[in-house]
């Protein structure tokens, strides 16, 4: 897990020239920056965005126990993509000044059918939601750099339940939901007026017993409401519910791929 984590923080740092010649203690002011709004400029005015039903081509690695029985967790997106049922996705953010506050949303339902014996099958029904709600604070700033603290709450829930067929009789029923508390860095690097790269990590507890996050992408702004981006995400829990018996459900687990979507602005 602490390679895992290590391996986040070094591609954020790695992205972005950290070190910088320039005055990075004052905002940008309006009139250095040419072409489209960017994320660097200081404004006092609200400026927003908005991704909605971003692709998100996840892959899921870990381990996953249910009761007394721990099987391995092994899903490709081809997998997840031949036994999707229905997917939601968006991500928010609102800032004025130096503080950005941001909300984000993914569901995933997953509905695969497997063959026990010749005449019986079980159908799995299991569904990932997830919730963040945040803000960041610019502490740093240069004419191409923006460094931001963040701070959020992460709300998870994940459900399974499986039904034997042909006879419908319900076999397991299991539902689990916690919030962890998460605090990270993001830093916004422009390469020019419509190329842009952000990098964000953060590691958070609560709920789980760890779990952290990654993201690195690349922005395109194609003219002054839109933008399309695409990347790389990367999740990784360690949750357990302590509890005993049957009820005990824990999920370790990295979740991870491709990203890409479209960013309206105004």
């Amino acid at each position: 897990m602490k390679k895992y984590l290590l391996s986040a923080i070094l591609v954020t740092l790695g992205s972005t020239n950290l070190i910088s010649g320039g005055d990075v203690s004052f905002p940008v002011p309006d009139d250095t920056i040419t072409g489209y709004h960017t994320p660097l400029e200081y404004s006092d005015e609200w400026k927003f965005q908005f991704a909605p039903m971003f692709l998100w081509g996840m892959h899921i690695n870990g381990d996953s126990t249910i009761g007394p029985t721990t099987a391995p967790l092994k899903l490709d997106f081809s997998d997840i993509l031949n036994n999707l049922s229905a997917v939601f996705t968006f991500h928010f953010e609102a800032t004025k000044g130096d503080w950005t506050y941001f909300s984000e949303l993914q569901y995933v339902k997953l509905t695969p059918t497997m063959d026990i014996t010749p005449i019986a099958s079980m159908d799995i029904n299991f569904r990932d939601y997830m919730f963040e709600l945040g803000t960041g604070y610019a502490f740093s700033r240069s004419e191409r750099s923006k460094w931001e603290g963040l701070l959020g709450l992460r709300y998870t829930q994940q459900k399974i339940k499986t039904t034997l067929q042909p006879v419908n009789v319900g076999l397991l029923d299991v539902s689990n939901n916690w919030v962890d508390v998460f605090v990270g860095l993001r830093n916004t690097y422009t390469i020019s007026d419509e190329w842009t790269v952000l990098s964000r990590a953060d590691i958070g507890a609560g709920g789980s017993d760890f779990v952290w996050n990654a993201v690195v992408m690349a922005d395109y702004r194609f003219n002054d409401w839109g933008s399309v981006f695409f990347g790389f995400k990367a999740l990784d829990y360690d949750y357990d519910n302590d509890k005993h018996g049957f009820d005990h459900y824990a999920y370790d687990a990295t979740q991870y791929g491709p990203l890409f979507g479209l960013n309206i602005h105004w």
